[in-house]
């Protein structure tokens, strides 16, 4: 039995899961929340705060690969060959690049993730905020090349943005000459946290055959379930049913609409975040919102260490939507 599952049994407690979705009102910050470090900017939303041990994970499809190829989060009405074609495109990239940024701003997440990026768009990003970034490629397919970004924005990938990068992890395809890839990575923050593998992914339509079933089962089985340490995966899986994920037996996890148990007439969003549950202890809260320039509403989720009979209390950072 791996060494994870051996500590979560001794222990012999389990995670409690609350989740908040704002549904664009703030959750208050508590008294007894302290100021993040002064090395890091004080972010845009006033009733955010940080708190020992907190790390805060964003995932987001950005749907940045072109108009040629979607067409419907892409905002371009022109075609190729017309007039200002190429100067819409870049425009629309400038705005999706812009609305990561604003969100950074907002949230000041320990972690991006990014699935349905564009190398340069994410390399501009990265910069404008200061953190490292982490990618592959995905599009492959069966000529064995990566997806084009419209107007020369570089390959199609999934991504991992984050202040320090402390190492790698497993990447790659998820079949030969398929088109969904994954994507891990050594992680640390400014936080009281220790280092942590980070993955994401996207994953293939349940309507693409049995694509999505074998990449869920691969992820799962030879992915999440094999990393070592505290884990952490965040990406767009393309499951939205109630009860569908591909997270371990021993991670705890959400999706971006899912709401408390008790509330059954809430459906399941396709950005999922799931985390294994040795070292975090206090209660994770998240927060599901709109992005601007993406089909794909955000989502965030924070999570903390303290002792393990100290699973209560409210959030750490109150965000509005």
């Amino acid at each position: 039995m791996r060494t994870r599952r051996t500590r979560r049994w001794l222990l012999g407690v389990a995670v409690a899961i609350a989740l908040i979705v704002s549904g664009g009102h703030a959750v208050v910050a508590t008294a007894d929340e302290v100021t993040g470090p002064a090395s890091r900017p004080a972010p845009t939303n006033p009733n955010q705060a940080y708190g020992p041990g907190i790390v805060t994970v964003k995932q987001t499809n950005m749907c940045m690969w072109g108009s040629l190829e979607t067409p419907f989060c892409f905002a371009n009405s022109l075609e190729p060959g017309d007039a200002g074609w190429e100067a819409a495109e870049r425009k629309t990239a400038e705005r999706k690049r812009a609305s990561l940024v604003v969100q950074y701003e907002r949230h000041l997440p320990d972690v991006i993730t990014v699935t349905e990026g564009c190398l340069g768009d994410l390399e501009i990003v990265a910069e404008t905020i200061g953190y490292q970034l982490r990618y592959q490629e995905t599009g492959g397919g069966t000529d064995g090349k990566p997806r084009e970004c419209t107007v020369d924005r570089g390959i199609g990938v999934n991504a991992i943005l984050a202040e320090n990068f402390t190492g790698d992890g497993p990447s790659g395809y998820f079949q030969e000459q398929g088109y969904r890839s994954y994507l891990c990575a050594q992680v640390s923050t400014t936080q009281q946290w220790n280092t942590f593998q980070v993955c994401t992914t996207h994953l293939s339509l349940a309507s693409q055959g049995d694509r999505q079933q074998i990449e869920c089962a691969f992820l799962r089985d030879s992915i999440l379930d094999t990393l070592e340490g505290d884990v952490i995966l965040a990406g767009d899986l393309n499951m939205k049913g109630r009860g569908q994920h591909c997270a371990p037996a021993d991670f705890n996890g959400l999706k971006n609409t899912e709401r408390k148990a008790e509330d059954n007439t809430a459906l399941s969003g396709l950005q999922h975040i799931y985390y294994s549950s040795t070292g975090i202890w206090r209660q994770s809260c998240a927060w599901s919102y709109a992005v601007s320039d993406t089909d794909h509403r955000s989502f965030l989720l924070e999570l903390g260490r303290s002792r393990p009979d100290d699973n209560g209390g409210t959030c750490w950072r109150g965000l509005a939507s």
